[in-house]
């Protein structure tokens, strides 16, 4: 008999720390069979939705299976118990919520390259005010990136944040880049309609990309937490 809900099952996230290319996240699962009798215990663990089966180090005799209705993989195994035994399984997973600081640093630098192409006009000051924007918001993400102490929960909610203000910073360099092409010389002029219609589509895609990733992790939680109780 199954009773994989009946069964006591919880999880947590522990951060493992070595050598910067090993750094990994444990993710170790407890389930016990509260019954008086053999039970087999079914355990089904949902991965942070940034985890592909490439990015599992270690799982022992767990199995990574990929949900089509949830679009996220997960762990399961099902396992004999004894009454009142307990279980502990643990996976390892590739510290995958780390934003490469050369990519901010590009960011920054072509920031700066567009903002010395105002100087010879009336907009720099406007320019100015995006240009500090944008260093403000890369400036967050590399505080929130480097918070190496961090739980592994609060880390990988770092990292989300983080994305979001990466994009955002991208998309203020889209900005300044088009207020560019509109008061630069030598017809610059005519690639503001596409810079322009570049800048919605990407606003577009990121916003319904960020609106499904949190639909989906937020229905995950709720399962998860459900079967827990």
């Amino acid at each position: 008999m199954k009773i994989g809900k009946l069964a006591f099952l919880f999880f947590v996230f522990c951060l493992l720390f070595g050598a910067p290319a090993q750094a990994g996240i444990t993710m170790r699962l407890m389930a016990v069979n509260p019954a008086e009798s053999d039970q087999t215990v079914s355990i089904k663990v949902y991965l942070p939705l940034e985890i592909k089966p490439e990015d599992v180090i270690y799982k022992g005799d767990l199995d990574v299976i990929y949900d089509t209705q949830q679009g996220s993989y997960y762990v399961y195994g099902e396992f004999p118990l004894k009454p009142k035994e307990v279980l502990e399984k643990e996976i390892e997973l590739k510290d995958v919520w780390l934003i490469d600081p050369s990519q901010i640093g590009l960011i920054r630098e072509d920031a700066k390259v567009v903002l010395e192409g105002f100087k010879k006009t009336s907009y720099y000051d406007r320019a100015k005010l995006l240009y500090d924007g944008i260093d403000k918001k890369l400036k967050d993400v590399e505080s929130m990136q480097d918070m190496s102490n961090a739980s592994p929960g609060y880390k990988i909610s770092n990292y989300r944040n983080s994305l979001t203000l990466l994009n955002s910073a991208k998309a203020d360099l889209l900005a300044a880049k088009t207020l560019l092409a509109e008061v630069a010389p030598k017809g610059m002029a005519k690639l503001t309609w596409k810079i322009i219609l570049f800048i919605i589509v990407f606003l577009g895609v990121l916003g319904a990309g960020f609106f499904f990733v949190w639909q989906r992790q937020t229905k995950l939680e709720a399962e998860q937490h459900a079967a827990q109780e």
